[in-house]
This record gives C-alpha cells, structure tokens and sequence, in this order.
C-alpha cells in the first residue's frame, strides 16, 4: 500500500505532495492550498453533513472572523461541538486566527471542561446549539458559527481572509489536555510546525494515507489522536468520514464503512474488539488497505483476528505515541507477516525520530530495557504555561534537536524495534523483585478463555506488602481464578502469580476511552489473622488448600471461597483428600464439598475431616444456614455438587437460611435414583425433616429445577402449601426440547450403556465420578415429564445460552402466576460472579413477595 499512496501523492488538481520538506513550512496555508485543489469534492463527512474542500474554506473563515472580532490572536479558544463537520472548521477557523485550539469534549462533565479551559485561559468558546448549555457554563462569550449561514464567504474571499493573520512555526496551533493518568491533566501546547510534521509522518510518511483516501475517524478530536487525524487528512487530501462510536452502536460500522468506501480504519484496540464482535467469526470488512491501532496493548491473537476479518491485501499498524510527541513508532504487517506471540511490539521510530532507553542509573541506551526517549528535531511541545515541568521532561540539544523522557519502560532490540512492557507509575516490587504487570497481562490476554486483563500491585492489609490482583474479563463461560493462576505459574516465575482474581463484565474506562485504574474494584481480602499450620494433618490439608487454589501462602484460617475456590476447585480438593485415605472410595462418603461448605478453613476443615463420619443426610447441605425467615431450598443439576448453589445463596439478600439438594450418591456411597420422581421423593423428605410443615419454597437449576418441580408437586398432593418455585435455566418437562448426545458407533453406545449402568456402583477416579453422575442426570432428564403446574413460579433463562430458545418454552406447563426473566450469561456463569448478582436479585424479589405480573400468563421481564 505505502507506494500506491506515495503514486498518488500528486494527483489533485496539480496539489503539490506533502513531502517532508514541505512539512516544514505552514500549517494554515497547506490547508487553504488543499482546499482549493479539492473545493467542490467532500473532504469531511458526518451522519447529517457532507462538506467540501469551498464549504471549509468558508465555514473556517466565518469562525476566524469571529474570534478576531471578540479578542487578539495568541489568546486560546475552547471549541466545544460534536463529532462532526462544523468541529473541522471550527478547529481551522481558530488556527487560521492565531489562537491555539482548545478541543473540548462533550462527553466529559462540565467541572472538568472548566478546568481545561479555565487553565488554557480561554474566555471564548465556539459551538453550537445542542451544547450550548454547556458552553455558557464554561466561557464568558459563546459563538455559534452556524446561525449565520447565510454570511460565509465564497472560498477565494475565505481562503485570503485565512491566510491574513500568518503564524510562526514555532507558535502554539493546539492546546491538548493529557489523560491525567499520572496525576492532575496537563495541557500540553504544540507548535505548527510539529502539527505539519506529524501530519505527514501519519499519513504519506509512513504510506497509511494519502490523497483520495477515505478516512474512518472514530476518534474524539479533543484527544491528540483524533484532532491528529482531522487535521492531517486536510493537509494531504484524504476525505474523513467521522463516525461517533459513543452516539452510534459499533454494530453498524462494518455496514457504514462499506457504505462510504472507507479503506483506512485508525481504532482503538477497544473499539475493534466491538467491530470483530459484530460481524461474528465468519464476518469480514472489504476494501481496506490499512488498519491503525493505538491507544493500548495490542496482542498477537487481537491481530489475528483482525487479519482473518480484512484478508491479505490490508496492512496492520500497531503505532506508539503520546500528546508530548506525536507519533514516535509503528509496527507494520503485511500479508505474508506471522502476528507476533504475546503483547505486539511498537515498532522502529517514524521518519526523522530516534528512539533509546534510560535505565535507573541514567544512561542512554540504543539497546536495553529502561523508560523510553525520544529524540526528534521536530519535537515541537512544551506544557502550557510551565516552564518548570517542560523543563523535568523534554531536553534541548545543541544540534537543534530534542528529547522527549517518556513514563513508559521498553525494551528496545538490537535492530531498534521497541516492546512497551508496562509504565514507570504503573511497575511494582513482589518480595524485593521488580515486576511489569505488563508481561502478567500479556500472558493472560493470549488465553482463549480471556478477553481482557489487566494486572496491579495492592498493598495486603494484613501484612502491608504488595500483592498482584489480575482483573480479568472472560470471552465466554469464567475460568476458575486457580486456572487464571495456574497458567501464570506454568510461566513465569512464582512472584509473578496474582494472589487475587476479580472476574469483571468489563473494564472501566476514562472518557477517553482508556484503562481507569482509579476505577478497578478492591478484591476481597480476608481479615483473618495470618496462622501457618500448627501441626503435621493441618500441613497436609494446608498443602492441598495452596495446590487447588495455585497460592503459595495463606492463612490456616482463610475461607476456601474468599480465596477464589468455586465448586469444580471444592470437588479437585475434596477429591484429593479421599485419596490420601487409601479406599478412596469410603473416604469421599465422609469428605464431601457439603463438609467444606460448612467447614471452608484449613484449620476447620481439618478438624472436620478428622471427625467425619457422623453425616448421616449426604443429600443435604447447608449453604447459608443463618436467617430468620421461611427457608429456601435450591436443588443442584445433574452431577453437580450443591456447594455450586453457594454463590447465589451468599447473595440472595432476603433474611432466609438457603440449603442445597443434591443426587444420593454423588458424594456418599450409594446407588442413585433413576427417576426425577425417586429423587425428588428422597429430597421431600429431607426437606420436611429439616422443616415439617409449608409454606414452602423450592428452587432448582438445571436438572434440579424439573426436581423442584416435581417437589412441588410431590408437596402439594400431600396437602402442603409451596409458596414459590423458582426454576434456574432448565427445560421444561418435555423430553422433545432437550438435546440428546450423538453416539456415532453401536459399540460408543454400548460403552455409555455401560458407563451409566455402573453410576455409584464401581468407583470412578478424580471428577470423572462427578462426568458419571451428569450423564446419569441427563438420561432421567429426558424421560421425565409431567402435569402442567399452577402455582406461583419464577423462571430464570441464561440468554447467551446456545439452548436459551428451548429453555424458555414454559408457557403451556406453567399455569400460574408466572414471571419469565432472561438475564445475561451462560448456563453455568449465571452462577457465578458477575453474572450471579442479576439471578440472586430475582430470587430476592420473589422471596420478598414482589409485584405480581399483570398476567397470569408467562411473560419476559427484561
């Protein structure tokens, strides 16, 4: 692509190219030159407007005017519009009046758009009518060019009037606040000079693109990203076509872009994630040449992805910058290139910029790991009106060049190509070694499971020393936070596991679409005191604790869960135990995840295991036996331990103790019962011994919520009262909805006759016993159907479930009062953090006697 650009660079009207030479010259004119050759063809485009290169020129000229009429030039001027055409000109007309350019945002709170301007000393701001509001808020005087339309000038009247106020190359053009990610925001001032010289090393320089290209610009132009792509596609004639992701679902950019024939994309690393989402695994956007991505960690799997959606003949750039500098790198891959493993390097230095690395002691390195330096003669910044802080970060040279000290830490390669580890503020020491989350998070994001992470350093507040939390947003169904650590463990070394995993929906973000680490929750800590084990059993059970768990060192009086044991990790430990028992076996009929449920401590359930035998309702587990209220009775699904039900019942809000239900032989030694009507008999029963007489509420996922309901049934046909059933992601009674699994062969037949044939009866080793008792739970799901129910019911459906269709089919067997809710996730996640919260809130609502439905009659509830 970079030559088909550079072959072009002519081909306007006779416009002289933008070489690097002629980057040394004037910003405003360049500008008017460009829209000259192009004045009757579209140079930028929004939703409702298309304006061409006269159409600039006037509208520019119009604001112009009304700067120079309310103030001198070199006062800075605040512009406050939407995504959109009037915000090009506005930004022209500003510069060509010898102001610096203050872009505002108008996502961003007023309070902090008063402080950008009252720190630029702006006292008058161009917008329009949508946001004028807010603009008196911010400024003295508000101009709003487009209520005068009828009074711009033609384009040669408007492009001499531009041109009447010329510039020094080394004046202010643009005043742009940083993220303030490091501290308070600063605005960092730079030069015309430097804005023409990026503008080429952006587009011709670096052949992404040039004149008759068609530009996607996603990218607020309050941020040096984004006014860097408004202003250099007018500087080399591409046309722009600004497309607002904040207002407008990314959903519909694919459909867009072909729409506008755009073939340069510049995104966020955030936003492709939303494009690749959209179009799904088998999608693909046509007609690209480049696509640009910057902003954040950009990983070799991300690439792929991406490389899979435009084909072969798309060039991908991964580029490093900042507001002080500009563009500084860019990592180039064409179609025969490999995507890199792990986190994608930036690249080698764009035309005319020197990249080294400063290590602690202060010396400059052109190979090396240490902060990042640029060197450029054409490093035009300087901080607004701080000498001093200028001062602490870019150095003059007698050769008339300049160095830029970066918080970023690097490691830049023989051949000079630079991979950004992580940032200076962001690094911390685990027990005395320095460590880059940077590397954790690379790691992590090359998992498939993984869509997202980012690593930190917490101080404990148990021992004050500095602990790794991984934040973590999962693709699909949430690994356990042992299998996120357990990966770490396999590869790198053992200070570098994260003691803590919190699972989010999301990341939280600034306005400017960056990582909020001020935003990133606190982990659960636990507020034990800190007890090594005090003797040889508790060691034993201490070491298998750390082994399921993938943590080096915890407290004997830590609980399992806080620790981010979930069921699977409960049966692996529970499982591991029983082995060290010899009948293997006879132990798991006494060491069950019911006894670690109620005993989730090494020094608890140490103590616990050494007196088991005395359970004499294995089916039985106490959840969460406080509470005052009516009990709740959750039943598990098929080969599931109830201890899986312990999340949902910790957040159900209602003051009720909640109990789990679970197969007769799953974790005791004992045949099952072969019909969803034998075990819910068998669990009536344990219900009633534990609470005699109704009303009753039962509750069950999966397998467990057609148990539930034949509980009901069971109850009421011996004169008991239920008040709520509540039915977790299952079928409905109706073998025809539910999937039956594919044996290709007689003899795979034969053998998984003989599998189920054996449940409870020949030991299976490891959770393969738990595999048993699902496919057990799947052959009497499929043979039970039943009365249609008319009692009071909640039904809860896991949307993002590939059988979600199936599991909201209740209509005809639910009679009742009936309330159908779908709720985010899959079937298993919606048990487990995130996803929990949504589903324990129902079940608190219809434990709290909730507003009944307006019908009687199943409905969905958003």
């Amino acid at each position: 692509m970079d030559q088909d650009v550079l072959d072009t660079a002519g081909g306007l009207a006779g416009l002289p190219p933008l070489t690097e030479e002629r980057a040394q010259g004037d910003l405003v004119p360049r500008i008017v030159e460009v829209a000259l050759a192009l004045v009757d063809e579209v140079v930028a485009a929004d939703a409702e407007d298309r304006m061409t290169g006269g159409e600039l020129l006037g509208r520019a000229a119009q604001v112009r005017a009304a700067v120079l009429a309310r103030q001198e030039p070199g006062r800075p001027v605040a512009v406050l519009r939407g995504h959109d055409v009037g915000a090009v000109a506005a930004i022209v007309g500003v510069v060509a009046a010898g102001c610096p350019v203050v872009v505002l945002d108008p996502t961003t709170p007023a309070p902090r758009l008063r402080h950008y301007v009252e720190a630029s000393g702006a006292v008058l701001c161009i917008s329009d009518a949508e946001r004028r509001g807010t603009a008196v808020q911010l400024a003295g005087e508000v101009v709003d060019p487009d209520a005068d339309a009828a009074g711009r000038p033609d384009p040669v009247t408007a492009a001499d009037a531009l041109l009447g106020t010329p510039a020094g190359p080394h004046d202010a053009a643009l005043i742009v606040y940083t993220s303030g990610s490091t501290g308070a925001p600063k605005g960092v001032a730079c030069d015309h000079r430097s804005v023409l010289h990026d503008a080429w090393v952006n587009s011709v320089g670096t052949g992404c693109y040039g004149p008759g290209s068609v530009v996607v610009h996603l990218l607020p132009m309050a941020f040096s990203a984004g006014v860097c792509i408004t202003l250099a596609c007018l500087l080399t004639g591409a046309r722009q076509e600004l497309f607002d992701p904040r207002r407008r679902s990314v959903a519909q950019l694919p459909g867009w872009m072909r729409e506008v024939g755009a073939d340069v994309l510049l995104a966020s690393p955030a936003i492709l994630r939303g494009v690749l989402a959209a179009l799904g695994p088998q999608g693909r956007l046509e007609g690209l040449r480049s696509v640009t991505m910057a902003g954040e960690t950009v990983h070799g799997a991300e690439l792929a992805a991406v490389r899979r959606a435009v084909g072969p003949d798309c060039v991908l750039r991964n580029r490093y910058g900042s507001t002080e500098t500009w563009l500084m790198s860019e990592y180039a891959l064409r179609a025969d290139d490999p995507a890199p493993e792990g986190a994608t390097p930036v690249g080698w230095a764009v035309p005319g910029a020197r990249l080294q690395v400063r290590t602690e002691d202060g010396q400059l390195l052109d190979e090396g790991t240490g902060r990042v330096v640029l060197t450029s003669r054409w490093l035009g910044g300087s901080y607004w009106q701080d000498p001093e802080r200028t001062a602490e970060s870019f150095t003059d040279h007698p050769d008339g060049t300049r160095s830029y000290l970066t918080s970023d830490v690097g490691t830049l390669a023989a051949d000079g190509c630079l991979r950004l580890l992580g940032r200076t503020d962001h690094s911390v020491k685990v027990r005395g070694l320095l460590v880059e989350p940077g590397e954790i998070e690379a790691l992590l994001f090359a998992q498939p499971d993984v869509r997202e992470a980012v690593v930190v350093g917490r101080p404990s507040p148990r021992s004050g020393r500095t602990a790794l939390v991984a934040y973590v947003v999962p693709s699909g169904p949430r690994p356990q936070a042992s299998a996120v650590r357990a990966v770490v463990r396999e590869n790198l070394p053992s200070h570098m596991v994260p003691e803590h995993v919190v699972f989010l929906d999301a990341l939280p973000r600034t306005d400017r679409g960056k990582l909020d680490r001020s935003a990133l929750p606190e982990p659960a800590v636990s507020t034990a005191p800190f007890e090594v084990p005090r003797s040889s059993w508790e060691e034993i059970v201490f070491e298998h604790f750390c082994a399921v768990l993938e943590l080096e060192e915890i407290s004997v009086h830590d609980d399992f869960f806080e620790l981010g044991g979930d069921s699977l990790a409960a049966e692996a430990l529970v499982t591991r135990i029983a082995s060290l028992e010899g009948d293997a076996a006879a132990a798991t009929s006494t060491v069950t995840t019911a006894l670690l449920a109620a005993n989730p401590t090494v020094a608890t359930f140490s103590a616990a295991v050494r007196q088991r035998g005395r359970d004499v309702r294995p089916t039985f587990v106490p959840l969460r036996p406080q509470g005052t209220g009516t009990p709740l009775f959750v039943v598990a699904g098929a080969g599931s331990a109830a201890l899986a039900l312990r999340t949902l019942a910790q957040r159900v809000e209602a003051d009720v103790p909640v109990f789990g239900l679970q197969a007769n032989g799953l974790e005791n030694r004992a045949l099952p019962d072969w019909s969803v009507q034998r075990i819910a008999r068998r669990h009536v029963a344990t219900v009633r011994a534990q609470q005699p007489h109704g009303p009753y509420r039962i509750a069950g996922h999966s397998l467990g919520g057609l148990i539930a309901l034949e509980m009901c049934h069971q109850l009421r046909a011996a004169g008991e009262e239920v008040e709520l059933l509540a039915v977790v992601d299952s079928f409905p009674p109706d073998p025809s909805l539910m999937p039956r699994p594919e044996r290709a062969t007689l003899f795979a037949k034969a053998k998984e006759a003989l599998s189920l044939a054996l449940t409870g009866v020949v030991p299976h080793p490891g959770l393969g016993h738990y595999v048993r008792f699902f496919r057990q739970g799947m052959f009497i799901q499929q043979r039970y159907t039943t009365k249609p129910y008319d009692g009071r019911t909640l039904v809860v459906v896991a949307a993002d479930d590939e059988d979600a269709a199936a599991r909201r089919q209740w209509s005809r067997h639910l009679t009742g009062e009936v309330r159908l809710v779908e709720v985010p996730g899959e079937h298993m996640s919606i048990l487990r953090e995130p996803r929990v919260g949504r589903v324990a809130q129902l079940v608190t609502e219809a434990l709290q006697d909730a507003p009944a439905p307006e019908s009687s009659g199943a409905r969905r509830t958003p």
